[in-house]
């Protein structure tokens, strides 16, 4: 049998198989190191005691026991093990094994290609028990490659399935294409889906969604929606998937109401938009600086009765921070929250700052700005620098100055460094509420911090001293400024002789 397209490992690798079990009978059977008691070792080769011969295949009830890769029993874990613990050089010997027929063969492949097993399935196979492949045996060996994300070998396959004589089924057309779409590679997937028309091969509705989403994924998406209105005509009708395809093309390069028309075509189709679909308009309008609309298609979600998701309020809620819209973020956090979804650190730091960007005029975002760093705190998540110093901000425009002075010390505990204005618009705060102590509490991290101080804090912290008689205190300030070369406005007061006050 002619084997031109592949090489000569590859060809023993496809069209052969050894026996691989030997029932050995009279012979005490030892417990195989595994959890299950239906698998037993006689020297090297594996025994199923449970799986009767005559009836039936071992492989059929030994593959049978494989669920999905999701669900793999201990049972069918235990066969892999068994088989993978085989040397190679018994696969060669020709002692009789259950593995008799090409359907045999055709059962274990495709156990083996569904639960991931690659290397296992290529070390079965050997030269010296060669079987006839069939129409079935191409196919798996089609799928194997696709899954391997090697289309090329899998094309090469399937061209030799074709010379043999064989028709492939439109899902195996189906599987090669979308392995070459996956791959963003439209030629080659075109090329397989002209030899479907040229054999006669009927393609799905899946065979077209996969050239849809790969027209999409490379921006060619007039030519993707010029295919949808194929579809249309044709005998074929499109599904969600199809719609959802294209509405993404759309979202991606910034035409999310051509999407939103093509999401009200599909449910006056009787199509129900999924989470999917509603989501690829979020990203759409995300994209295009429009949340707000992402906030009214929210609402229309859910009187359609599909469920927002985790990626749903995520989405929304980036995108309503990157475009300022704080009033309405805070709404869409405050509603995950409630459903317990978990809002990133960097979504959390990007919120915080806007919040606090918005109490500095609007009093009543403060408590919010300290409930969700109060929030990010408790959750061990790192407040970025510039989150700090607008908290300090922020609890001084609304008069928290203990909170601003305890996140003042907790930001300069952890390393970080904050702006000369931080600390001097706090010593400001505190000199007008008359609590100079702590005022110069701060000036004095200030300086342990590095900063030298400007004429401002100098002017502000003497003013006050000199309000509340701490007069030595102010003269010694206004001496540390001169060393530090500055010059302050205000100047210390002094008593002379007879109660009479005079600046210094």
């Amino acid at each position: 049998m002619p084997c031109s397209v592949l090489s000569l490992s590859q060809q023993h690798l496809v069209f052969s198989v050894t026996p691989i079990i030997s029932t050995l009978r009279n012979i005490t059977p030892k417990p195989l190191h595994t959890k299950n008691p239906f698998v037993y070792i006689y020297g090297t080769h594996i025994h199923f005691p449970q799986i009767k011969t005559q009836s039936w295949s071992w492989t059929k009830q030994s593959c049978s026991l494989f669920l999905d890769k999701d669900t793999i029993n201990s049972q069918w874990q235990d066969v892999v093990e068994a088989i993978r613990a085989l040397p190679t050089s018994h696969f060669t010997e020709k002692n009789g094994g259950f593995i008799r027929t090409i359907s045999d063969f055709n059962h274990l492949l495709a156990s083996l290609v569904l639960a991931d097993e690659f290397e296992l399935a290529l070390k079965l196979s050997s030269p010296s028990y060669a079987l006839t492949p069939d129409e079935y045996t191409y196919s798996i060996w089609v799928n194997l490659y696709c899954k391997k994300d090697d289309p090329q070998t899998a094309k090469s396959i399937l061209t030799h399935m074709l010379e043999d004589g064989f028709q492939p089924k439109v899902a195996t057309f189906t599987t090669l294409i979308n392995s070459f779409c996956k791959g963003g590679k439209l030629q080659q997937a075109y090329e397989v889906f002209e030899v479907m028309g040229q054999i006669g091969c009927e393609p799905t509705i899946h065979t077209y969604n996969c050239l849809l989403k790969c027209l999409c994924f490379l921006g060619r998406v007039e030519e993707a929606y010029e295919l949808l209105l194929s579809i249309k005509k044709s005998k074929k009708k499109p599904d969600l998937y199809t719609y959802t395809a294209v509405m993404d093309g759309f979202c991606k390069v910034g035409r999310s109401n051509e999407a939103l028309e093509l999401l009200g075509e599909a449910l006056e189709m009787g199509l129900t938009p999924n989470v999917v679909t509603y989501n690829t308009l979020f990203n759409g309008y995300f994209k295009e600086g429009r949340p707000l609309d992402g906030v009214a298609l929210l609402r229309k979600m859910k009187e359609e009765n599909c469920v927002p998701d985790h990626i749903t309020y995520s989405t929304l809620l980036h995108g309503l921070l990157k475009w300022g819209e704080i009033g309405a973020a805070l709404s869409i956090y405050k509603e995950m929250l409630k459903l317990e979804f978990e809002v990133d650190g960097r979504m959390m730091n990007s919120l915080l700052r806007g919040l606090c960007r918005r109490a500095r005029n609007e009093k009543e975002f403060l408590e919010d700005a300290y409930e969700v760093f109060v929030k990010m705190r408790s959750r061990r998540l790192v407040v970025d620098p510039v989150g700090y110093e607008l908290v300090i901000e922020a609890f001084c425009s609304g008069n928290k100055l203990d909170k601003a002075m305890e996140c003042l010390y907790e930001v300069v505990r952890i390393g970080y460094s904050p702006k000369a204005f931080t600390f001097s618009n706090l010593i400001r705060v505190l000199c007008l509420e008359g609590e100079v102590d702590k005022a110069l509490l701060v000036f004095i991290l200030m300086v342990k911090d590095g900063k030298s101080p400007s004429k401002v804090p100098f002017n502000l912290l003497i003013s006050e001293l000199n309000q509340q008689g701490m007069l030595l205190n102010a003269r010694y300030l206004y001496g540390l400024a001169l060393k530090c070369g500055v010059v302050p406005r205000n100047k210390p007061e002094v008593y002379l002789p007879g109660d009479e006050v005079f600046n210094w």
